[in-house]
């Protein structure tokens, strides 16, 4: 497997700053949050943006993240979609092959109401997406097997799922709804660990750095690994105590926390 860091572990610091520390801690990707992306094109190009992770020798294999795609009206659903496909022709040049679609749960609808929703609408997705040769990973926020059905409804090869560890243990932890995914649906990973809070009470502040927590991180790598998962862990952590430590400090211990529990679980991270 690969090792990534997602920009949200690095929330104050800028795009430049993140694809140099994060190469220079070892990490093989950098997973590009879309408003530092923004950001970054208000003085920069995207041709500037491949130099620096060329330079860096390290890859962006993923854009973070979108919504409101699934239940909002056509008409804005379609400026949602041309305002994504800027960003798109940005990942399509620096070589990204997924972005992040967060999920709207069932949108007060029904459960079949609103999985016919989402294989309607994931599916013209995709058919743009299919121009940029970027593929739609899926962030599912509650219990697992609702989404899997989902999925297998919209049956595209272009479509599976982003697994987010925090969100999974929050929403269930069931390891056996993780070994229900098909191995060619999982597309990317978010990984961290969380402080021990009952599940209700956990928020996105409460992640920790991998292994310094209560998810049971080591039985997820071994059922990745199992499932021929060679993909991309991202290291995915929303804490303000790390965001006011230095760049260095945060992308270096991101890294040795996640190879750390790489190495416990008999899974070669790189």
């Amino acid at each position: 497997m690969l090792s990534c860091l997602n920009e949200a572990t690095t929330m104050p610091y800028s795009l430049n700053d993140d694809i140099h520390y994060s190469a220079l801690a070892g990490f093989k990707g950098i997973e590009i949050w879309v408003d530092k992306l923004k950001k970054f094109l208000e003085k920069y190009s995207k041709e500037d943006l491949k130099k620096l992770l060329d330079k860096a020798n390290i890859s962006a294999p993923c854009l973070c993240a979108f919504g409101g795609i699934v239940f909002p009206p056509k008409d804005i659903f379609e400026k949602r979609v041309k305002e994504m496909e800027k960003y798109l022709e940005v990942g399509n040049f620096i070589g990204s092959k997924y972005i992040v679609l967060c999920a709207e749960g069932f949108g007060g609808k029904s459960f079949e109401e609103a999985r016919e929703k989402y294989v309607l609408r994931l599916r013209e997705l995709s058919r743009i997406l299919e121009s940029y040769d970027i593929m739609i990973a899926l962030e599912w926020f509650d219990e697992l097997p609702p989404a899997i059905d989902i999925v297998k409804s919209i049956d595209n090869e272009n479509i599976g799922f982003l697994i987010d560890t925090f969100h999974w243990y929050r929403g269930d932890g069931n390891l056996d709804n993780l070994r229900k995914i098909p191995s060619d649906k999982i597309f990317f990973i978010h990984i961290c660990d969380c402080e021990d809070l009952p599940r209700e009470k956990l928020e996105d502040k409460h992640r920790v750095y991998c292994g310094l927590g209560v998810i049971p991180l080591i039985d997820i790598l071994k059922i990745l690994d199992e499932k021929g998962y060679r993909g991309y862990l991202s290291v995915e952590i929303f804490r303000e105590e790390y965001w006011r430590q230095s760049i260095e400090k945060i992308t270096v211990e991101a890294y040795k926390t996640l190879i750390d529990v790489g190495l416990k679980a008999g899974v070669e991270i790189r």
